[in-house]
C-alpha cells in the first residue's frame, strides 16, 4: 500500500513539471562572435529559461543541416559574419513552412550585414517589406501578447536598430506612436509562403543577456519563449484542469505517504 502511495506521489509531481517540455536548438556562433562576452551571457540566460519550463536545449555554434526536429529554433547570432545566406535561408523556409517556431535576432545600424538577410528573409517568407532605421532607441512600449503571463509594458534597449513597419506581423515593441518598433512577431498564418510557422524577431541583443533594464528585458524575454511555444506547439500545454488534477495528485499522494510513514 505505501508503495502504491509513493508511485502516485512521483508520478504526479513528474507529470505536473513536465507537460511543457520541448526540444529547442539555441544557434550562437560562439566560434565567430565579435562579442564573446554578450554572446556567453546571453546563451546562458537563455538556457536556462527555457530549461526553467521544462524545455530540453542544444546549443550548437551555427545552422545544423536538418532543424526539423526542433520544436523551436533560436538564432541568436547578431554579427555580420552571420549574415543568413540563400541557403540558410531556404532552410529556415522550410522549417517554418513545417511548422516550426523560430526567433532571429538583429541589432542596430552596426550590424547591417545580419540586418538586411534577417529583412531579407521576412520579405521571402511574404510577411512584407520592413525596412531598417538606425534608430538607436531606449524605452519602447512592450504591446499584447508579450505584455504577460509575465507583467511588462515597456523595455529600454541598450541601442536598438528599428523597423520601420511591421508588415504582416504585430509589433512586439514599438515606440508609443506605433511609427517604428524594435520586435515584430509573425504568428501562425501571417506568413503568406510559410503559413504554419511562427516568427519573431527583435533588433538588439543586450535585452537578452540578464544585464540590461531588469526585471522588464528578463518579463520579456519568458514571454517571448511562451509565446513562440503557444504558436507552434499549443497542445503541448495541458489546460488548467488538468495540470491542477496532476499537481492535486502529487500533493495528494505525498501526503498519504507521510501519514503511512508515521
Amino acid at each position: 500500500m505505501k508503495t502504491l502511495k509513493h508511485l502516485l506521489c512521483v508520478a504526479g509531481l513528474a507529470l505536473s513539471g513536465t507537460v511543457s517540455a520541448g526540444p529547442i536548438l539555441i544557434i550562437n556562433g560562439a566560434d565567430q562572435t565579435t562579442e564573446a562576452g554578450t554572446t556567453s551571457a546571453l546563451t546562458a540566460n537563455l538556457q536556462a529559461l527555457h530549461l526553467a519550463v521544462g524545455n530540453t536545449v542544444t546549443i550548437v555554434d551555427s545552422l545544423l543541416a536538418d532543424i526539423s526536429g526542433y520544436s523551436q529554433v533560436w538564432d541568436v547570432r547578431f554579427f555580420n559574419a552571420a549574415a543568413l545566406d540563400s541557403a540558410a535561408q531556404n532552410t529556415y523556409m522550410d522549417y517554418l513552412g513545417n511548422g516550426g517556431g523560430l526567433f532571429l535576432m538583429g541589432e542596430n545600424s552596426s550590424f547591417m550585414d545580419r540586418n538586411n538577410s534577417v529583412l531579407e528573409l521576412i520579405e521571402l517568407l511574404g510577411g512584407g517589406d520592413l525596412g531598417f532605421d538606425g534608430c538607436f532607441d531606449g524605452t519602447q512600449m512592450v504591446h499584447a501578447p508579450f505584455t504577460g503571463p509575465n507583467a511588462v509594458s515597456e523595455v529600454t534597449y541598450a541601442a536598438s536598430g528599428c523597423f520601420m513597419d511591421n508588415g504582416t506581423g504585430q509589433w512586439i515593441t514599438s515606440r508609443a506612436d506605433g511609427s517604428m518598433g524594435s520586435g515584430v512577431a509573425f504568428g501562425v498564418g501571417s506568413l503568406s509562403n510559410a503559413m504554419a510557422g511562427a516568427l519573431t524577431t527583435i533588433l538588439d541583443v543586450n535585452f537578452m543577456m540578464n544585464q540590461f533594464d531588469l526585471p522588464n528585458s528578463q518579463e520579456l524575454t519568458k514571454n517571448l519563449i511562451g509565446y513562440i511555444g503557444n504558436q507552434v506547439d499549443p497542445g503541448n500545454d495541458i489546460p488548467a484542469p488538468a495540470s491542477i488534477f496532476l499537481f492535486a495528485a502529487g500533493l495528494a499522494g505525498l501526503r498519504m505517504r507521510m501519514r503511512y510513514s508515521n
